[in-house]
């Protein structure tokens, strides 16, 4: 008994790592990695350029501040490109392939997840490097900085298990990017992440307060600064940990139902 239990953990564990290469190599062949580290550069000069000297007009650092919209924007299109890439993998049978074989349920998930979480962090690396750069730093102490990076992570986890969901079930790899482009656009645009809530109408003031990017914008903004309390960490926690609980029981879900 022992003996097979072992067999097929290796099974699965090796079946996991070629479906891994598989797909990390299919991210590098389509430039997908490459995409993934200049991507939070290229937003964050299109926001710092035409900004900073207003927001710094203040007193202000904005490299300090825009940093966290920065990495939270780029966790979003890591989540875009696992919705694409599981789409592709659905629509070319690829899929349908899997389930004929002696290949666990949940190891072509953990396969795809292991690829957007390196794109995560290439993500990641791109908009601190840039940061940095143009005056970013991480004035916390190891845990705060620990902290920074966890909580960006674990966003990007429990949004790209939820888009993986949703490119499984499409019918069209293209429009499922699309369609995704709104929801990052609205979160991201109408934010405290990139301009305080003040610079709204007042009118939609409470709602780029209140919403998941600008809450978890801010904590990482606290831990960057030192100066994080823990009813900021507790709101992002609960807005990242409430979508990773929502998303791995919908992911669970049809996956259990494909089989």
């Amino acid at each position: 008994m022992t003996a097979t239990h072992e067999r097929e953990s290796a099974s699965g564990f090796t079946q996991w790592s070629a479906l891994s290469v598989r797909s990390i190599a299919g991210g590098v062949r389509e430039g997908e990695l490459i995409f993934a580290i200049f991507t939070p550069v290229i937003f964050f000069v299109c926001f710092y350029v035409p900004l900073h000297e207003m927001f710094e007009f203040t007193g202000g650092n904005y490299a300090q501040y825009l940093v966290p919209v920065i990495v939270l924007q780029s966790m979003l299109f890591t989540a875009i490109a696992a919705a694409e890439r599981s789409a592709a993998d659905s629509l070319s049978g690829m899929g349908t392939r899997l389930r004929a074989l002696p290949v666990p349920a949940l190891v072509p998930l953990f396969a795809r997840m292991s690829a957007t979480m390196s794109r995560a962090v290439l993500s990641l690396i791109g908009a601190i490097v840039v940061g940095l750069i143009a005056g970013f730093r991480f004035n916390g102490d190891l845990v705060d900085t620990l902290g920074f990076v966890a909580i960006s992570l674990l966003f990007a986890l429990a949004l790209s298990l939820g888009t993986d969901a949703l490119g499984s079930v499409s019918k069209n790899r293209e429009a499922t990017g699309q369609m995704l482009m709104v929801p990052q656009l609205l979160l991201t645009m109408v934010s405290t992440g990139i301009v305080p809530a003040q610079s709204f109408p007042e009118w939609i003031q409470p709602f780029a307060r209140n919403q998941p990017i600008s809450q978890i914008a801010a904590a990482l903004r606290g831990l960057a600064e030192g100066t994080s309390t823990g009813a900021q960490i507790g709101i992002a926690l609960a807005w990242t940990i409430g979508m990773l609980a929502v998303f791995v029981a919908l992911t669970l879900r049809i996956a259990t139902k494909e089989r």
